[in-house]
């Protein structure tokens, strides 16, 4: 996979918001690429799907690790949307303002649903970091109950972002298999495909090649692991050491279809029983995501020991109105109930092991996952920020 041509930024730019409407009312991508609207914008829209925007704003401050070592955080940020509970957490708590490198996915350039923010930016300037974000989706459509306001899109941007204390040297927006056509999605209907942000950090002792890592939820676990696969082959040939973290949606489920989603968890309650099935979510490995773990032994990454396995990184809240929306779109009313009455002796909230760090030529020291939740009680995301301190071998 060679990296995909992309531009380079201080700031990204462009003048399609008049052209959102239209876009959003054609039905299939086969009619979107047809129409003279799209002749008329793929000029524009064609780098502008691949491009990096990134700066330094204000002097980064000095690393808390010890000479040698490296604290990443990994952290789904679901869109930045409680953008000041994430400043107050990477500032303030003890755990992740140690953090060198933030390795970010679903970050929102120019969303209504995230205040139509700069997230990336905007935590560069609070944190004093160094920033690459790097643009994955022209949003046309929210998720379900994210933009209840009905707020209106500026730039209409989606994409991940790396931080870092240390200056960024190369950086990659790097084309990842696409699974399924976002554009013809009910809810989130979107022009672009899923992507991984590779940036070279400039150490005092040498490069360390970091990834963002977002693998796609609605796929099978075979499906996730061609996308890890391409990412770690383009990322082996850049150096000795790298590291890659992020939502790699472990889930073990194949969510690729209702059907296939059905089908699973059946073959799930018959051959391991409910109890079995969900204390797996915390061990992916064992069964259902073999394929993800196996091309992580076939190229040379390994996961043992960058990683807390005592802590789940994102907690299935069947009760949460986000949760229960999501369930009810993938398996229907009657199976939703139904999870609800079964999940109960766990209060209706699983946790489960999606977000993962993965090394080569790096030596993990140690692990966590942090909590972190809003002034008001509600998490800052749906997932939980994943660390690992690290040093180079």
């Amino acid at each position: 996979m060679a990296p995909s041509p992309f531009a380079e930024l201080d700031e990204i730019r462009h003048a399609l918001q008049p052209h959102y409407p239209a876009l959003r009312a054609i039905p299939s991508r086969a009619k979107l690429l047809r129409s003279p609207l799209y002749a008329s914008i793929a000029p524009q829209l064609t780098p502008l799907l691949t491009a990096v925007e990134r700066g330094c704003h204000g002097s980064p401050t000095a690393s808390c690790s010890p000479p040698g070592e490296l604290r990443a955080v990994a952290w789904n940020i679901q869109r930045g949307r409680h953008l000041s509970a994430l400043i107050e957490a990477l500032r303030d708590d003890p755990e992740l303002r140690r953090a060198d490198v933030l390795l970010l996915s679903e970050v929102d350039l120019g969303m209504g649903r995230s205040g139509n923010r700069n997230i990336a930016r905007e935590l560069a300037v609070a944190l004093g970091m160094h920033y690459a974000f790097g643009v994955s989706y022209l949003v046309l459509g929210d998720d379900v109950l994210e933009n209840q306001e009905g707020a209106a899109n500026t730039l209409a941007l989606a994409g991940a972002a790396v931080l870092s204390r240390w200056p960024l040297g190369t950086v990659y927006n790097l084309d990842l298999p696409e699974l399924r056509d976002k554009f013809s999605s009910k809810s989130e209907k979107r022009l672009g495909k899923k992507r991984a942000l590779a940036a070279e950090i400039l150490l005092p002792s040498g490069s360390l090649w970091v990834s963002t890592c977002h693998l796609d939820s609605n796929a099978s676990p075979t499906q996730r692991s061609r996308q890890l696969a391409a990412l770690l082959t383009e990322l082996s040939s850049r150096g000795a050491h790298q590291l890659v973290g992020g939502d790699f949606n472990t889930t073990t489920y194949d969510a690729s279809g209702t059907g296939a989603l059905v089908f699973d968890l059946l073959h799930k309650l018959v051959t391991k029983g409910f109890h079995a099935t969900v204390e797996g979510y915390m061990t992916p490995e064992d069964s259902y995501e073999q394929p993800l773990f196996a091309t992580l032994e076939q190229l040379g990454y390994a996961h043992q020991g960058f990683n807390d396995r005592r802590q789940g990184s994102y907690f299935y809240d069947v009760e949460s109105p986000y949760e229960e929306a999501k369930l009810i779109q993938k398996v229907g009313g009657l199976a939703t109930r139904w999870l609800q009455r079964r999940l109960r002796p766990w209060n209706g909230c699983v946790p489960a092991r999606l977000d993962w760090f993965v090394g080569r030529g790096v030596l993990p020291l140690a692990a966590g996952v942090v909590e972190v939740k809003r002034q008001d009680g509600i998490p800052a995301s749906d997932h939980r920020p994943v660390f690992v301190d690290i040093a180079l071998e």
